[in-house]
């Protein structure tokens, strides 16, 4: 269970960094509507860390909670991951630390900490809600076959 989620935790984080760069070295890194892509990055990390779990331990289809684990614990290693990288980023980088000030309803109240926690809770509560959702339609389709 733990090689699944770490595996699929180093993939959601490399997706997350890479895409992250590439907008950045595009000048598109301040702008949040593009966290929408991110979340396809997510979510497919998650539906093949419980997909992957699933096939390995046939047993457990059924018990939600082992596949909402599994979609968890690859989630804390990829958004935990992206937050302590973000984290150092804007640190070192106060002119995109500005921008997103000045493009952010919370202003002046931002500093690369706190920023990097919305990231933490945007990432887990989407990653809790995705695994719960994709355990059930996982199931169903193993059901099916």
């Amino acid at each position: 269970m733990r090689a699944i989620s770490i595996k699929m935790g180093l993939w959601m984080l490399a997706g997350f960094i890479s895409f992250f760069l590439l907008m950045y070295v595009m000048g598109l890194g301040y702008r949040s509507e593009l966290r929408v892509l991110n979340g396809v990055i997510h979510i497919f990390c998650l539906y093949r860390a419980i997909q992957l779990y699933y096939a390995r331990h046939p047993e457990n289809i059924g018990n939600y909670m082992m596949g909402v684990g599994q979609g968890m614990g690859a989630s804390i290693i990829g958004v935990g991951g992206f937050t302590v990288f973000m984290t150092i980023f804007l640190a070192l980088n106060p002119d995109l630390m500005q921008t997103i000030r000045q493009h952010s309803q919370m202003g002046e109240y931002l500093q690369p900490f706190t920023a990097s926690l919305f990231i933490l809770t945007e990432g887990l509560v989407v990653s809790l809600i995705g695994s719960y959702i994709l355990t059930r339609i996982l199931e169903i389709k193993i059901k099916k076959v």
